[in-house]
């Protein structure tokens, strides 16, 4: 079956390739314009646009896809599907009857939960365990589309945000070709969303600074659903301080929280209740280090308090 797929990071390139290898036909890639990118901000095609060029598929980088676009341009690939990963794009409502079997979408949550922009994020800060992928039809609503295909994944309550994403990439990366075959065979059953919905809207900084009065299981919860560009922060002496990733142990000292401790060169903070050690850190302006390392480096131990 031919399909387009539409995407931009690098997260959405292990998906496109599976479709490659699968039995049906990838007849188009599109993907956000060309951007500044880097150091020397220098104009970079988007990770998906570099991968399909490559493997000599016809690329497409609209400001904006609608209907004027899509007569012009992707109606004569004659696709029967599309399969949107992480796009960027809001997609015009003019195109969504514009193929044969929609614009289908996957979802890094089990719908009608965490519909919106960081749905793994967001089930990481708030400590969940079950959880999975969708796969649906894009209609006019934000992830309100009818279920193709919904599948289970367990977070494993040492995992973070990034191997959480990169494991629901591979299953889904699976689980696409599935659906493909059984809308190819007519033997898909579509269905609509039912149950209780909730948002999963994006993480802003503010979201991420820590508050050491709350409980250690709920800001080891707040650490782990970090990712590279939004880390969880608090303030050391006046700076900011990110806290990269750490591990929850039980009381051993009883202090405010906040407050650090050093043990066997391990570096405890007390919570509002329990406590945690801080494995890795990036402090300000600099590059990250073990929070022993940082915590040699401070000059003045008198007050090692966390605010």
């Amino acid at each position: 079956m031919k399909l387009l797929f539409l995407g931009t990071p690098q997260s959405a390139v292990p998906i496109l390739e599976a479709l490659i290898a699968s039995n049906h036909e990838v007849v188009g890639v599109v993907s956000q314009p060309a951007r500044k990118s880097g150091r020397g901000q220098d104009i970079q095609d988007s990770a998906v646009t570099t991968f399909a060029i490559k493997n000599k598929i016809p690329t497409f980088s609209p400001e904006k896809i609608d209907q004027d676009y899509f007569d012009n341009y992707l109606n004569q690939l004659d696709a029967k599907v599309a399969i949107v990963v992480a796009f960027g794009q809001i997609l015009d409502r003019s195109i969504l009857n514009s193929l044969e079997y929609g614009w289908l979408n996957i979802h890094y949550s089990k719908l009608p939960k965490y519909r919106g922009a960081a749905p793994v994020q967001r089930a990481i800060m708030n400590g969940d365990r079950n959880s999975g992928i969708t796969i649906f039809q894009i209609d006019e609503g934000l992830d309100t589309g009818p279920i193709l295909a919904q599948y289970d994944y367990v977070i494993d309550d040492s995992f973070g945000t990034q191997r959480v994403l990169n494991d629901m990439n591979d299953l889904g990366s699976k689980k696409i070709i599935d659906v493909l075959d059984s809308i190819d065979d007519k033997s898909i059953t579509v269905t609509p969303q039912q149950g209780e919905t909730s948002s999963a809207n994006k993480i802003n900084e503010s979201d991420m600074q820590i508050d050491w009065t709350k409980e250690a299981s709920e800001i080891k919860n707040l650490i782990r659903s970090g990712t590279r560009n939004n880390c969880a922060w608090t303030i050391f002496q006046g700076q900011k301080i990110k806290i990269v990733s750490c591990a929850q142990i039980e009381n051993i000292t009883e202090l405010n929280p906040g407050h650090i401790v050093i043990v066997n060169k391990k570096i405890q903070i007390s919570c509002g209740s329990g406590q945690l050690i801080i494995d890795q850190v990036i402090p300000e302006g600099k590059k990250q280090m073990d929070a022993y390392s940082w915590v040699n480096g401070i000059q003045d131990k008198k007050d090692l308090v966390f605010t």
